[in-house]
């Protein structure tokens, strides 16, 4: 189980549990107090964070070490694995200075942008919620709408 502590200005605690039998083992990832974690998918053996203050995407192993980096934008806290080889960020949302709130997908093992999503319905006022099957969920806050969404839609 990961678990990321929010401390305000203060910084993030990031930490790994197990279930070792009877006892729970517990370790930090917390280096610079400076990393969000954003998913954990079963299938990848790893995890993606952010930091905090939106300068990079890192993919991580489970022991912390990073595996690959993406500082193209001043990326936003939502977004995750669409499924084991797409992942979802989000910008301008977090961000004012960015132009409107864009989603972008990525490779899932390096982290290369393959570009932004073209919503048939124009720009999304919101975080995309990836949900691991191909898809991933926006919400419409004028129209009250969830939206369900896959890459070959987007």
């Amino acid at each position: 189980m990961g678990l990321c502590i929010g401390m305000g200005q203060d910084g993030i605690l990031l930490y790994w549990a197990r279930r070792d039998g009877e006892r729970p083992t517990l370790w930090g990832l917390d280096g610079t107090l400076d990393r969000i974690l954003m998913d954990v998918p079963p299938a990848h053996g790893g995890f993606l964070t952010v930091e905090h203050y939106g300068a990079d995407l890192r993919l991580h192993a489970l022991d912390g070490t990073v595996l690959a980096e993406q500082d193209a934008y001043a990326w936003d806290y939502g977004g995750g694995f669409v499924d084991a080889g797409t992942l979802i960020a989000g910008t301008g949302v977090v961000h004012p200075e960015e132009e409107g709130v864009r989603h972008w997908l990525l490779d899932a093992a390096t982290l290369e942008v393959r570009g932004p999503v073209a919503y048939p319905s124009g720009a999304v006022g919101g975080p995309a919620r990836p949900l691991g099957d191909g898809t991933w969920l926006t919400y419409d806050e004028e129209g009250g709408t969830l939206h369900r969404w896959s890459a070959a839609e987007g």
